[in-house]
């Protein structure tokens, strides 16, 4: 008896991060024979974790904020993941806040009038931007996101709770679009005193807006960790994608996309042919590697300027992390802070290091001694704000009996990493690098941290370019201190998997801004939908 041919539309995804994971299974559920396309040699992305000698370390998010969608999506693709709730803390010097509920927000207030008494009037107002963006976050994460709800099934959401909410979900857009400004801009209107405004935004993406970043607070009672590390989220997505059918090929990067033929091309030669394509990867190496030259005129056109809007832009900031395994039991940091931790170990703040110096040093690079970049890398780190995370404090199986994991990441310029491998200087400055965030953290909130040291290595920003062939090692996409080529409001979620190559979408952090795991998985559920209605001839 003869086999039937497959006559279902044949979908390829570039990426197996966040976002091309979940549009897999979307696509999938929806009848479309799905292929992803993997640079590395495991699926995530940045959502990744690794084990050694019994501890684990998570080298991308450290936590992840549900945002009325991750849970959302879980249930919605019958994903039995177990997650627990993550306890944040945030402290200045020897001034830390644990946040259990909504009002231990005040403590955080309470803490900056302790440590600047003679900007009372001004906290007051920091207090009340406070006070107003955890009140529209917490209005955006109040019921599952719908587009992980089938609304005409479900009755009791419709009516009960999507109905409801949507009064105050488009106040909270309203504001949003007309109140659209950076939390260093906001705050400079508030107050001049910069070690102020430093303890509250700089450990934040720099131009990052105010309502994401001061409406933040709110997310600290939102996070989830899988248990047995954030991978496992990334794992149980690409496993249900093979279980229905799907491939997952890794270790595959495309160096060619020619869009009339509908062909991708990988490193070996291989081909690969679709009906439609989601680049679900950084959004600049799409638009270096097609083959636009073949396409008619007019449409050339709307690719080159599309691809001069995409590539223009600065690509936002990396990380540097330290990954220790010490002798020192989970005990004697559960005294200290959760296994969430914000620390800022001095209460001078960044000022310009991370500003004007930090410009000056690369605009006038050539000129620069080894010396003084290191004098400015020393100041850096001992001004500098700190993610601290405990995997053993999430989940006691993480680590051997009696000792523990530390996580230790500080924002930092993926351009200045280029320069200095290219300078020669790497590994020198990334020991430098180290050993200046353990001075810190030593002479502060960790004493005696380096000879309980079992081991350590570190991933700079130009690990995760090699890694992920992210521009910059950015870790959310586009920078945040210039105008954006994406949308960056609510307003505008729909248009983000739009672009102007035929049969071609868009998703994840390079398709909004700014942009996380939950936006990763939002962006790659309305890109399965709008795929979805390209083949059904809607769009």
């Amino acid at each position: 008896m003869a086999m039937r041919s497959d006559h279902r539309k044949k979908i390829l995804v570039v990426g197996a991060g966040m976002s091309g994971l979940t549009a897999g299974n979307y696509l999938l559920r929806s009848g479309f024979k799905v292929h992803i396309l993997e640079k590395s040699s495991a699926g995530g992305g940045l959502v990744s974790s690794f084990l050694k000698d019994g501890f684990l370390f998570d080298t991308g998010p450290k936590a992840i904020g549900n945002a009325g969608i991750l849970m959302p999506m879980l249930e919605d693709l019958n994903i039995d993941l177990p997650l627990v709730k993550v306890e944040v803390s945030t402290g200045i010097r020897d001034y830390i806040v644990h946040y259990n509920s909504h009002a231990d927000i005040d403590y955080f207030v309470d803490s900056l009038r302790m440590l600047f008494p003679e900007n009372s009037d001004d906290i007051v107002k920091i207090d009340r931007y406070i006070h107003s963006y955890t009140g529209m976050t917490k209005t955006l994460n109040k019921i599952a996101n719908p587009f992980f709800k089938n609304i005409l099934k479900d009755r009791g959401y419709l009516f009960k709770e999507l109905i409801p909410w949507l009064p105050s979900f488009f106040s909270v857009v309203l504001r949003t679009s007309l109140f659209h400004q950076s939390m260093e801009k906001l705050l400079g209107s508030v107050t001049t005193n910069q070690s102020l405004i430093d303890m509250v935004s700089q450990h934040f993406l720099k131009g990052t807006p105010a309502d994401f970043a001061l409406g933040y607070f709110e997310n600290f009672q939102d996070y989830m960790y899988p248990l047995g590390g954030t991978a496992e989220l990334p794992a149980s997505l690409a496993g249900k994608i093979t279980r229905e059918g799907g491939i997952i090929q890794n270790n595959t990067e495309i160096v060619g996309v020619n869009p009339v033929a509908r062909k991708l091309t990988d490193q070996n030669g291989e081909e690969y042919t679709y009906d439609m394509l989601l680049w679900a990867a950084d959004l600049k190496s799409l638009y270096k590697k097609l083959d636009y030259l073949s396409c008619p005129p007019e449409l050339q056109r709307s690719i080159e300027q599309e691809s001069e809007n995409y590539c223009s832009v600065k690509s936002g900031e990396s990380v540097f992390s330290l990954f220790l395994a010490v002798d020192i039991t989970p005990e004697i940091f559960r005294k200290i802070s959760r296994g969430h931790h914000i620390y800022t170990p001095r209460l001078k703040g960044l000022g310009e290091l991370h500003r004007k110096q930090l410009e000056r040093i690369k605009v006038e690079w050539n000129g620069i001694r080894k010396e003084e970049l290191f004098t400015w890398l020393e100041s850096f780190c001992k001004y500098n704000s700190y993610e601290i995370s405990i995997p053993v404090l999430k989940d006691e199986s993480l680590a051997p009996a009696s000792q523990s994991g530390l996580i230790i990441s500080l924002l930092f310029d993926g351009e200045l990493f280029e320069l200095v491998e290219k300078a020669g200087w790497y590994e020198e400055f990334r020991e430098r690098t180290t050993k200046y965030m353990l001075d810190a953290l030593e002479q502060s909130i960790y004493p005696r941290l380096k000879e309980k040291t079992l081991f350590m290595q570190s991933a700079t920003p130009l690990t995760l370019l090699k890694m992920f062939n992210t521009a910059n090692g950015a870790i959310t996409g586009w920078s945040l201190e210039e105008e954006v080529p994406v949308p960056n409001s609510l307003t505008g979620i729909l248009g983000t998997v739009k672009t102007a190559i035929p049969r071609v979408f868009k998703a994840g952090q390079w398709s909004y801004s700014p942009s996380g795991v939950p936006i990763a998985i939002l962006t790659g559920r309305i890109a399965a939908a709008a795929i979805q209605r390209k083949a059904r001839g809607v769009i």
